[in-house]
């Protein structure tokens, strides 16, 4: 051991290691970019510089490549290193083109994470989704009904087919959770002791009051009417935001343990500073604008003129004002717009709107217009008023046309009067609604009130002339957006607990964010592999329904439609933005986001079956590289040149699947910057949760618990039953250990084994439960596929027994279980996926999660492992030994294997059970075992560069081996990519010992021991390697060309193409058919099915009726939905490439 001194810190590390390793041992973090402790450092690339002071000399030197050594002297901070890191950060990112954050949560005053909780009601995760929302929002059910939705302006899908809806989404989680027995309720934290006043519960101070006491303060709210609201209650008709929905979210912050203080006026019942005598830490004023703006016109005060924010407050209060026989409403707003729809509904029987501009300048909302315009109101543009005259019970209103000029202050053109142009108006009521002003009269104190009237506030923290008054809301901005209230109500809240904890506030620091830009400036075949999806909208009654009554006009959608909405989000945010070492750098050390993107953006790779490229992402890292090449041994990845731009991928422009890559996953696991990422698969997993058809099963790979424990800090031995309750509680209806599968392996691969050795088979033997190096054997060594045992793997073997034994047991068809791995290595998700391991159109193994995702599923649902009570795996296959268990270490297969083959060899009960020789982590391991009179020749392999070695020693005829055991993975499928990377080089051996314990400690050693196999044998199989087990549990590999061309052919030669006709014909083309040909074409392309499915538009004259109907093969199928083309493509035509609905 030596001792190194950091940043002024002694630290105790082991001789050899590297700074950055000696650091991260001791939690000290230094940026690392392109850094992986199982790989050589950087060469070409290097953030992760530190000084060394030696003999007093500064010494700027890598902290991935130097040794640490003792007494060396080392600073990770410094001001020199600081500015090298952000110039070089600065750099870096001018190659990163890509979108941190999307458009629609950039542009939400409130920062809500749209693309989030989208995400959760997509998979139908609705709690999840509304807690998302309130994290930012507590008035979803308001905004969802009341919200102009800027964020929907943003919408990336407005260049292909309009934004997502994502307003009605909103509404729906919101609405959905009110018909819960348990609606959502955050845990507040521990109480602080510091009380709070907020002044005014309009949506600020109602927003402030949430987060304060979610932070664990004492709030209190006073509020000078008599119930709470603000305008969102006084200015906004119940036929756009119903009373129950409003008190609703109104109460369920009440819930929370806020007070609320109802008639208390600033000014009149109390100051700012009775409060602070009175013990407030801290006051939050929300106000709001409620003054009605007077219209400047002469006898504007004559009786039956009021203002629109007087009549609403009226109609809210349950009076029916008597408007007579015509109204005119000034102003072209909301207000005025909701002042005009209720005098419809009060049964006036003219309704005239004045408004000084056009339509196209009207503040009001267009949905609003266009409603109002529906239901008989009656707008007259370029009117402005000009004097109010009363005689004999009727008003008249002089008027004067305008026209537009310049545009003013507000980017609005400014109206111009035109000489001579007057003309009076009649009316028996006159209602102004042209805006609103702040009373910053009662706050008493001068200083906090600017020369417009509005609170005077720092924009940053909202912390006013007195440090311990904040405000925020329409007092400060004037008249805005509910939306942007909340926002300020929540920013406002972060600034007063750090006032409150501290004594000051410091200026938030912007986290780091880049953006290809706005929708309208991208090019356009940005998107020509989406397929069109049509938005849909908010249910609203009928003009002539809706005009009659108050109650709410429009309706709520159901869950499909919700969900269905949700599926048309692009999802536009980076995967990697909670967790992405690149922006979280660049947000300490202050970079800036100049970038303005390449001329001409490499296209998006999606041809690959688990994997998506985004070159436009890449910062040339070459981490990626690295891990192919020097840890999994293969060099499927490089640098190249194309379009003036470098980049890293298939140098030949190949897809990628069309290389040596061998779908191991460990590029996109180790990628910074999310250029490589992995295909989500949990939506789908979510889908099968909730589905109520299906049957959810789950398999725990032995190698995924030390990982789990690890990053739990879970003891080893507790996982299985810890891991166990988490997939319960996720709703998973049965859990298994895949260690039984394991067992069932090795009975099957063992007797293969046993009988090559007697009835002189093909030898050496070679395992191929590692799908990546099966992938490897298939491109690069298929002249050693007879070698390769016909077994399955236990992932796969466990599915077929799933969906041809068990699923007879439960009495459940097979297409309605729904198999789930919880896998250590993304390579399984690939060989879930190959047509081998199908019954039809019936995969064995439905879906594959990693480690990784099994823990951002738990996170997801807010599930910690820590907490939960432990629950045993279920019994039908709970039986495993602990042969089963060493399978997910380097050399545990071979083992396992011996275990079997030494009793059946010798005849006798084994005392000892452990063969040493093939254990560690050695690349290559060689033994000689006796089995009694019989000598095995053993090689155990792991890192495809040390196996494309043996393969060449047996084609040289120079590999005198019986059995070979590979794993792809550098120590077995402990260090696959589903699994968390270690920190440390240290990692992967502890986590190789904690397997080794564990079959220490299980009372069964061997497969054959295992009962729960036996019955399996007896109820089913028969023996090992029987006609039926072959059936069920063996397969056969074949050579994969890496060929462009020769791929193609292969698929045309072995799937012939199936035409796919969309008929046109008019019945059908008016109910929509035409967008299920675009939406069709353009998702086979999409997919890269476009050699196996031919599009063409058709005829289906006599059956149009029953339209619009689709020709597949010689099938004629009606379709309901014509924008659901994913869907159709997976019901219809995937089937039809094994003639099942094509009727071949």
């Amino acid at each position: 051991m030596i001792t190194v001194n950091i940043d002024g810190k002694d630290c105790i590390t082991v001789d050899g290691v590297t700074i950055i390793d000696a650091a991260r041992s001791h939690g000290i973090d230094i940026p690392a970019l392109g850094y992986d402790p199982r790989v050589s450092p950087p060469s070409n690339f290097e953030a992760a510089f530190v000084e060394v002071i030696e003999k007093g000399k500064i010494l700027f030197v890598s902290a991935t490549s130097t040794k640490a050594s003792d007494g060396m002297v080392i600073r990770t901070q410094s001001d020199a290193l600081t500015s090298y890191r952000r110039i070089y950060l600065q750099a870096l990112l001018r190659h990163h083109w890509g979108d941190c954050v999307a458009p629609c949560v950039l542009r939400c005053p409130a920062a809500i994470d749209i693309q989030k909780y989208i995400y959760h009601v997509s998979c139908g995760n609705f709690t999840e989704a509304l807690a998302v929302i309130k994290d930012a929002n507590p008035l979803p059910a308001v905004c969802g009904r009341v919200c102009p939705h800027p964020c929907e302006t943003d919408c990336r899908r407005n260049a292909i087919d309009g934004a997502v809806n994502i307003n009605g989404i909103k509404r729906f989680v919101a609405d959905w959770d009110a018909l819960q027995m348990q609606p959502y309720a955050p845990v507040c934290l521990p109480d602080t002791g510091y009380k709070i006043a907020v002044i005014g519960a309009g949506p600020a101070g109602l927003s402030a009051a949430w987060f304060l006491r979610r932070m664990g303060h004492s709030v209190a709210i006073f509020e000078m009417q008599e119930k709470a609201g603000g305008m969102l209650r006084w200015g906004i008709p119940y036929y756009r935001l119903p009373e129950k929905d409003l008190d609703r979210e109104i109460e369920a912050i009440l819930d929370l343990g806020v007070e609320i203080f109802y008639n208390k006026k600033l000014g009149r019942d109390f100051t700012l500073e009775s409060l602070k005598r009175d013990g407030f830490s801290a006051v939050f004023v929300g106000l709001g604008a409620q003054k009605a703006q007077a219209i400047g016109a002469r006898g504007e005060d004559a009786p039956g003129v009021m203002s629109g924010l007087d009549f609403l407050a009226r109609l809210a209060r349950g009076e029916r004002p008597a408007l007579g026989h015509r109204v005119i409403v000034i102003g072209g707003g909301n207000t005025a717009m909701d002042a005009a729809r209720s005098a419809v509904r009060l049964g006036v029987k003219e309704v005239i709107v004045a408004y000084r501009r056009t339509r196209q300048e009207m503040p009001a909302q267009p949905v609003e217009i266009d409603e109002a315009v529906e239901e008989g109101v009656n707008i007259q543009f370029l009117t402005a008023p000009v004097s109010i005259a009363a005689s004999g019970g009727e008003l008249s209103l002089t008027c004067v046309k305008m026209a537009l000029g310049e545009p003013d202050a507000s980017g609005r053109r400014r109206p111009v009067a035109q000489p001579g142009s007057e003309f009076t108006l009649t009316a028996t009521t006159i209602i102004s609604a042209i805006g609103q002003t702040v009373d910053g009269l009662c706050l008493g104190d001068a200083m906090l009130v600017d020369k417009r009237g509005n609170v005077a506030v720092d924009r940053q923290t909202l912390q006013s002339a007195l440090p311990w008054v904040f405000a925020g809301g329409d007092c400060v901005t004037g008249p805005d957006i509910a939306i942007a209230a909340i926002g300020a109500g929540k920013r406002a809240a972060a600034a007063i607990d750090e006032f409150v904890r501290t004594g000051n506030v410091q200026t938030g620091e912007t986290p780091y964010t880049c953006t290809k830009g706005a929708w309208r400036d991208l090019p356009s075949d940005m998107f020509r592999t989406v397929a069109r999806a049509e938005r849909r909208e908010v249910p609203v009654l009928a003009p002539d329904l809706r005009k009659t009554t108050f109650d709410e006009s429009s309706r709520t959608w159901d869950t499909d439609t919700a969900i269905a909405e949700a599926d048309r989000c692009l999802a536009c945010g980076c995967t990697e933005r909670y967790d992405c070492s690149l922006r979280n750098y660049a947000s300490a050390y202050g970079v800036t986001h100049d970038a303005a993107g390449p001329q001409t953006p490499l296209p998006v790779d999606e041809n690959h079956p688990i994997i998506t490229r985004d070159p436009g992402k890449c910062i040339l890292c070459g981490l990626c590289l690295k891990v192919c090449r020097e840890m999994e041994g293969v060099s499927a990845l490089s640098f190249y040149e194309t379009n003036d731009v470098l980049t890293i991928g298939p140098n030949d422009h190949r897809p990628l699947d069309l290389t040596v890559c061998v779908s191991c996953g460990h590029c996109a696991m180790v990628c910074p910057t999310g250029a490589l990422t992995l295909k989500p698969v949990l939506p789908d997993v979510y889908r099968a949760l909730k589905d109520p058809q299906l049957t959810t099963v789950a398999q725990i790979a032995p190698a995924v618990r030390a990982a789990f424990g690890e990053q739990y800090g879970i003891a080893p031995a507790d996982v299985l039953p810890v891991l166990s309750a988490c997939l319960k509680q996720l709703g998973f209806n049965f859990v298994f250990d895949t260690c039984w599968a394991a067992d069932l392996t090795i009975m099957e691969e063992g007797t293969e084994f046993l009988s090559r050795l007697a009835e002189g088979g093909v030898l050496p033997q070679i395992t191929s439960c590692c799908p990546a190096w099966i992938n490897y054997c298939e491109k690069m060594a298929p002249d050693l596929l007879p070698h390769l045992s016909s077994c399955k793997s236990p992932q796969q073997m466990f599915g077929a027994v799933m969906k041809r034994y068990f699923a007879k047991e439960l009495k459940v068809r097979p297409e309605l279980l729904y198999f789930v791995s919880i896998m250590p290595c993304n390579a399984k998700k690939y060989e879930a996926m190959r047509p081998e391991f199908r019954t039809g159109n019936i995969p064995d193994v439905d879906r594959v999660l990693t480690t990784w995702d099994i823990m951002t599923m738990l996170a997801e649902k807010s599930i910690d492992p820590r907490t939960i009570p432990p629950a045993p795996v279920d019994a039908f296959f709970g039986k495993v030994s602990g042969a089963g268990i060493i399978f997910g270490a380097s050399g545990g297969v071979a083992e396992a294997a011996l275990r079997l083959a030494a009793e059946r060899v010798t005849g006798k009960r084994m005392d000892s059970f452990n063969y040493e020789g093939v254990r560690g982590l050695q690349g290559v391991k060689e033994a000689v075992i006796a089995l009694g009179e019989v000598n095995v020749r053993l090689a155990v392999v792991s890192g495809l560069q040390n196996a494309q070695k043996l393969i060449d020693r047996m084609r040289a005829g120079d590999a005198p081996y019986d059995l070979i055991e590979v794993m792809a993975c550098p120590g077995g499928c402990i260090n696959g990519s589903g699994n968390p990377a270690p920190l440390l080089k240290s990692d992967t051996g502890e986590r190789l010992e904690v397997l080794y314990r564990l079959d220490q400690a299980q009372p069964i050693r061997t497969s054959q021991d295992n009962p729960s196999v036996q019955a399996l044998y007896t109820n089913w199989l028969g023996e090992p390697d029987s006609k039926t087990s072959h059936a069920a549990l063996h397969t056969t590999y074949k050579r994969r060309s890496m060929r462009v061309q020769e791929v193609k052919e292969e698929v045309v030669r072995e799937t012939p193409v199936v035409d796919v006709g969309v008929c046109i014909g008019t019945n059908c083309y008016v109910k929509g058919s035409w967008k299920l040909l675009e939406g069709l074409a353009a998702e086979i392309r999409r997919r890269g099915l476009t050699d196996r499915f031919r599009v063409k538009a058709r005829f289906c004259t006599g059956q149009c009726e029953s339209g619009p109907n689709v020709a597949v093969g010689n099938k004629i199928i009606p379709v309901e939905n014509v924008e659901a083309a994913g869907a159709f493509i997976d019901a219809h035509l995937m089937p039809a490439l094994s003639g099942e609905e094509s009727g071949k």
